[in-house]
This record gives C-alpha cells, sequence and structure tokens, in this order.
C-alpha cells in the first residue's frame, strides 16, 4: 500500500549555511531562488560545471518541504519528504548515494480498522479487490478517446478524467479504499484529481526511507551549496544586460536566473517579472493547484500501542473520518498520522490544537482511552498556512496535466523554471525537484555557453 509524505519546517538553522563568500552582481553566473531540492540540485550542478552560484531562500534553513525535527520526539521526525519511491528508477536515489545515506526498505504492514476494529480477514480480501478494481475503472477511462465531456479536454489531447465520477463508495470499506486513492495518496479530493496526473507516475515500490530522516540527509547534502537565507524576492527583471534580482537584503545581477519556488507561491503572486508572465505561464501556475497532506506527530510516556514497530494502520474514525498512520516508528512509543485533503484543510482552519486532537481520537478508538492521558509531546504540520509552500505539492486539474511542461518552459530566455510541478514524470516527489533542477541547470549551461 503506498505512502506519499511531504509537509512543514523546524527550525533546523544551524543545517542551512550562508553565503559562503558575498558575491558582486557582476560575478554571477546563476541566482537560484529557492532553496528546496530543485535549487540545491541545480546548484551543484551548475557548481560541478565551475559556475558561480548563489541560492536566495526566503527560509531561515535550506531543504524547502523536506525537514526532519531530529529532537522533539526522541526520533526523526520528517516534517516534510520521507521517502523516496520508486527506488530503482528514481532519480533522487542519487541524494543518498552522494550524501552516502543507507537506503531502508519501507515496510509495507498495513493494518485496516472500521470504527476502531480491525477489519476480518476475508475483509482484507475484499479490500485489496476493490483497489485492484478502482485501478481497473481509472486505467480503462483514460483509454477512451478525448475529448470527454465536462472536462474541457480539447480534441488531439490525451484524455482525463476526474477519479471521483469513478470511484463512487458504497459502503465504508470502499469509503477508506478510496480515501487512499486521492487525499490520503494524492492529497484532494477524488471530486478534483485528474487520473491522467495521478497515474503517470511510476509505481511506488520499492520505497525507501533513511534512519536520520530525509530532510536531514537533504539538508547535509546541500550544506556547501552558497545560500543567503532569510532572503525573500521581490521583483525579477530580465530586460537589461543582467537579470536583475531584486530582494530584501538588496539586489543580485546574474547571466540566468532559475526559479524554484512551489506553485502555490507562484500562485499568491510575492514577486513580479519584467517582463511579466505569459498568459499561457500564468494559467499553468493556476492549473497547478497545490495539494494538502498533514502529519500529526504523537509521543507517548510510556507504551501506550501494543503494536509492532512501524506498523502502517489506515482507518475509517467512527465519524467516518478516514487517516493513515505509522505506529511506534523507530520501535518508539509514538504515531505519526496523515491526513489529507479537505479533512487537513479543515483541520487547519479550525486552528490550534484540532489535528492534534483528532489524530489522538483515531488513536483511542484502535489502542483504547488510556494513551489519552499519556500523550508527551505533540505537533501538527500546518504546510497550506506555510507561506513559502502554501500547500504540500501541486496536482493538476484534470484535463490540463501539459500544465507541467508549460510551467517547465523559460521566460525571455534567460528565466528558467523548476520544482516538483514542472517534472511530467516525477511531480509531487522528492525525484521530481530533484530531476527538475538538473534539468533547468542544463538550459542555464546552455545559455551560458557550458555544456548540459
Amino acid at each position: 500500500m503506498k505512502r506519499r509524505r511531504l509537509l512543514r519546517s523546524a527550525t533546523l538553522s544551524a543545517l542551512a549555511l550562508g553565503v559562503g563568500r558575498p558575491a558582486r552582481a557582476a560575478d554571477l553566473d546563476v541566482v537560484i531562488v529557492g532553496a528546496g531540492v530543485a535549487g540545491l540540485a541545480a546548484a551543484r550542478s551548475l557548481m560541478a560545471a565551475h559556475k558561480s552560484v548563489l541560492v536566495v531562500e526566503a527560509r531561515e534553513r535550506i531543504g524547502g518541504r523536506a525537514v526532519t525535527d531530529s529532537t522533539t520526539f526522541g526520533f526523526p521526525f520528517d516534517q516534510g519528504a520521507q521517502w523516496i519511491e520508486a527506488g530503482k528508477t528514481n532519480p533522487a536515489m542519487a541524494i543518498l548515494r552522494e550524501a552516502n545515506a543507507r537506503p531502508i526498505p519501507d515496510r509495507q504492514e498495513q493494518t485496516l480498522y472500521i470504527s476502531g476494529k480491525e477489519l476480518p480477514q476475508n475483509e482484507y480480501a475484499r479490500f485489496e479487490k476493490i483497489a485492484v478494481d478502482a485501478s481497473r475503472k481509472i486505467a480503462a477511462a483514460l483509454k477512451k478517446p478525448p475529448p470527454l465531456a465536462g472536462l474541457g479536454v480539447t480534441p488531439g489531447k490525451e484524455p482525463d478524467v476526474i477519479v471521483g465520477r469513478l470511484l463512487a463508495p458504497q459502503d465504508p470499506l470502499e469509503r477508506l479504499a478510496y480515501a487512499l486513492v486521492g487525499p490520503l495518496e494524492a492529497g484532494v479530493e477524488n471530486s478534483e484529481l485528474s487520473a491522467r496526473d495521478f497515474t503517470r507516475q511510476p509505481d511506488t515500490e520499492p520505497q525507501y526511507a533513511v534512519a536520520e530522516g530525509l530532510g536531514a540527509v537533504i539538508a547535509r547534502w546541500g550544506a556547501k551549496v552558497p545560500v543567503k537565507l532569510a532572503t525573500r524576492v521581490v521583483r525579477i527583471d530580465s530586460t537589461g544586460t543582467l537579470v536583475q534580482v531584486v530582494t530584501t537584503n538588496g539586489e543580485l545581477g546574474a547571466r540566468a536566473v532559475i526559479v524554484t519556488v512551489p506553485t502555490g507561491v507562484l500562485a499568491a503572486g510575492p514577486f513580479s517579472f519584467a517582463p511579466p508572465l505569459k498568459a499561457a505561464k500564468r494559467e499553468a501556475i493556476a492549473q497547478l493547484p497545490m495539494a494538502l497532506y498533514n502529519k500529526i506527530a504523537l509521543s507517548f510516556a510510556g507504551k501506550a500501542i501494543d503494536a509492532p514497530g512501524g506498523r502502517g494502520v489506515s482507518g475509517l474514525t467512527r465519524k467516518g473520518q478516514a487517516f493513515d498512520a505509522i505506529v511506534r516508528p523507530h520501535n518508539r512509543d509514538a504515531a505519526v498520522v496523515f491526513v489529507g485533503g479537505a479533512q487537513a484543510r479543515e483541520l487547519e482552519e479550525q486552528g490550534g490544537s484540532a489535528a492534534v486532537s483528532f489524530a489522538l481520537s483515531a488513536m483511542a478508538e484502535i489502542y483504547g482511552d488510556e494513551l489519552r492521558g499519556a500523550v508527551a509531546h505533540s505537533f501538527a504540520t500546518r504546510w497550506g498556512r506555510d507561506p513559502f509552500a502554501r500547500g504540500s505539492w501541486s496536482m493538476a486539474i484534470p484535463g490540463r496535466v501539459e500544465a507541467r511542461l508549460v510551467l517547465a518552459q523559460p521566460h525571455h530566455d534567460r528565466v528558467f523554471f523548476a520544482g516538483e510541478a514542472t517534472d511530467p514524470v516525477w511531480a509531487t516527489r522528492v525525484g521530481g525537484a530533484y530531476a527538475s533542477g538538473l534539468r533547468a541547470a542544463g538550459e542555464a549551461l546552455a545559455l551560458l555557453g557550458g555544456k548540459r
């Protein structure tokens, strides 16, 4: 059963380096906006080609949507990206190799619960059949010739369909199975999910984690990249001899610029472009809105959960709310609960301790109310409220999957775009961010006269 993962920041400023040497505007070949995986990958590639590079980052740390809290819970808690999926082909496996990090195969055992009770064995078989049938329905729908009614798909483009039109749950078991397609996998409701965008990626297996936390590995992997932290971009002007990048900490000039910020940030418009972005680029940004997928971590004073370490748990609460979880991660007395889509947004809007209360109630239904009084620490990510992310990853609206390729196109010849949203295969994953950073670095090198 697949697990997707992404999320928010802890304070790891000590892991993120400042600028190695102050660089004058004329010194720079490339300014990169954003020190997430895409920006770091682009910078490392350009540095290997002996180009002068500076990354500007609005946060006070590097890593973007990949960050590990290594202290609060007694185990590495990846608030951001946690897994490298499809490890045999995922380009992001290079990060682990380059950082000398050992990949750990993810355990796939999954226990299913409805209203606090584990499914009987015969229901597990039915659950698997529901999942297989769902995949077949989606695959069959994508083989139909375009256009599909109501989706705005123009003739000649690949067909697409809203997943929710294919998967209408008739009972609690189907509701749980379908939740593991949309909100608990893609971070959006099935009624908003593009079948084409969802199925374009390679399968998850094999899936890997790392003992120290993927966010910590990424911070170490990118530590030698020159980064100017706590620096927000105000304007990117490519109308002059050099591309001028106006920031809250001064102005930089470079022969090229690579923009790697999430589509949610681009849509919010925190900085402007001169000349302005073309209509097609602006439309592509709007057609790639941010999904939402949050984590709630709970640790307990004493053994509160009787389960094997690292056990996966999925279920519906007595109120019919879907969740995914890992209990006793790293063999610790803890649980990490995942929520996505509309439910994640509702919990964010409720603010405060709403997400923690939900996670605690979901675990108490299964393991008993005694654990309520044993909570030692808790934390809930809120990616939608993070001004530097505004969500967890991009998901194309149905019928607009080609927006990823449009977003990836250069602006005014010297401004390039990277980030998971721009990758046609690995979007939403660390692999998409990594691959896009290498692509954008290659495009910049071609402009600068270096080799791809």
